[in-house]
């Protein structure tokens, strides 16, 4: 098996670790890896283990009986793996299987309030998209309007993104769009031949970015920028081979490029570096498996294999050096950070920053005990990804949080000063 079987007790849950460019501030978190095993070998089933970034150690979680994991997702104290024809839930706070379900071509999994959402691929043909009730795995709708496999997904506003890449063959790329609160489908946007191999989204500047990636052999990516609000739809192409989008941080985009880790400035669409993390050894068939980045604590984690015979887990900081190192199994294909916190959160305040109400349900104040007035807002989901984004004279005090989803949510404000203040609130 993929990773070691050492007891993994209730107190190793939740791990503490200083976030230095937030003030010392202390960020609670664990990094999950699920990996698929050796291709080769039909009974190296998928493991799923949890590593500690204070005390730099793996623990095993769980088994699940299939060969290769497509995705993770931790939502509300549960963590939703996606695993080539199975949906399993563990429990976070006791580490247990709680439940399953068959899902044939599952690939990944969001979730929105009560719902979880699950994009399809091969071998199905058609329904690319499922929705279950996230409590009971009971699935609620199928949705047979979208035109091809889909991919990942994002929520914005009530609705739901869903990147349409289609079969390997197809040239064109599309976004289906659903509202996230019933997973009623409203439309599906073509983006044409320049949105083939759309595949990873975001929400940047209240619009919908997308990763294009590029097929096999191809020396250019695109990146798409869709508006929702006057469905206006913006190309971006780059003479590199694009792979994976990886995630957002102050304006910088990091994805895969010629098979390492490069950025592309979204305010300028440059590419900053297209060589962050040098190339693993694609030309020894060593490729990077999956790779999150950790925005509250600007790190990035990754993990490298040849699927057959070795796999291996690197820390980098944001500049690209390598700072450390985990265990991880063959084919870690599935990487998720865990944000969630064990103590009681009322009415939270750190340092110059307090939340009010807090639960909220539509608005949030912020209330600052400096004089330094608001440069940015960002809010981040439970998993490190920004969801919302606010700057310049926009960013006062009050912040519309109606359309999010119920969960636990950080919010990163950097005054006039460029100091950034980290406290979080809970979305009922």
């Amino acid at each position: 098996m993929s990773f070691l079987r050492v007891p993994f007790f209730a107190f190793l849950i939740f791990f503490s670790f200083g976030a230095e460019h937030l003030n010392g501030q202390q960020t609670l978190y664990q990094l999950f890896v699920a990996s698929g095993g050796a291709f080769s070998d039909p009974t190296d089933f998928v493991s799923v283990a949890a590593y500690s970034p204070q005390n730099q150690s793996t623990s095993f979680i769980g088994e699940i009986r299939t060969q290769a994991v497509q995705d993770v997702l931790i939502d509300g104290g549960k963590m939703y793996i996606t695993a080539t024809d199975s949906l399993v839930v563990f429990d976070l706070e006791t580490n247990q299987r709680t439940n399953s379900v068959a899902i044939s071509g599952a690939r990944y999994a969001t979730a929105y309030n009560d719902l979880l959402f699950v994009s399809i691929q091969y071998p199905e043909t058609s329904n690319f998209l499922k929705v279950f009730d996230k409590n009971t795995l009971i699935q609620t709708a199928s949705i047979s309007e979208i035109s091809g496999e889909a991919a990942a997904m994002v929520v914005h506003e009530n609705k739901l993104y869903v990147a349409v890449p289609g079969d390997w063959t197809s040239t064109i790329g599309k976004l289906a769009v659903l509202n996230a609160t019933d997973g009623t489908f409203i439309e599906e946007i073509d983006l044409s031949t320049s949105g083939a191999g759309i595949h990873d989204v975001f929400i940047y500047n209240n619009k919908i970015l997308s990763v294009n990636r590029s097929p096999w052999g191809g020396t250019t990516g695109t990146l798409t920028l869709f508006d929702p609000l006057t469905k206006l739809i913006s190309h971006h192409i780059f003479p590199y081979h694009i792979g994976k989008g990886i995630g957002i941080h102050n304006h910088q985009l990091y994805l895969s490029i010629n098979n390492g880790i490069g950025t592309i400035d979204l305010e300028s669409w440059q590419v900053t570096d297209d060589t962050l993390v040098s190339d693993p050894g694609s030309s020894s068939f060593i490729y990077f498996a999956d790779i999150v980045l950790d925005t509250l604590n600007s790190r990035l984690f990754a993990t490298t294999t040849d699927y057959f015979s070795m796999g291996e887990g690197l820390i980098f900081n944001l500049n690209g050096a390598q700072t450390g190192s985990f265990e991880a199994g063959i084919s870690a294909e599935a990487l998720a950070l865990d944000y969630r916190t064990m103590s009681s959160l009322g009415e939270l305040e750190y340092s110059q920053l307090n939340i009010f109400p807090n639960p909220a349900t539509t608005t949030i104040q912020i209330a600052n005990n400096s004089d330094e007035t608001f440069e940015t807002i960002k809010v981040f989901d439970a998993h490190g990804q920004l969801v919302k984004f606010i700057g310049g004279e926009l960013a006062k005090n009050s912040v519309d949080v109606s359309e999010l989803g119920s969960g636990i949510y950080f919010i990163v404000v950097t005054t006039e000063g460029s100091d950034d203040i980290l406290t979080k609130f809970i979305k009922q």
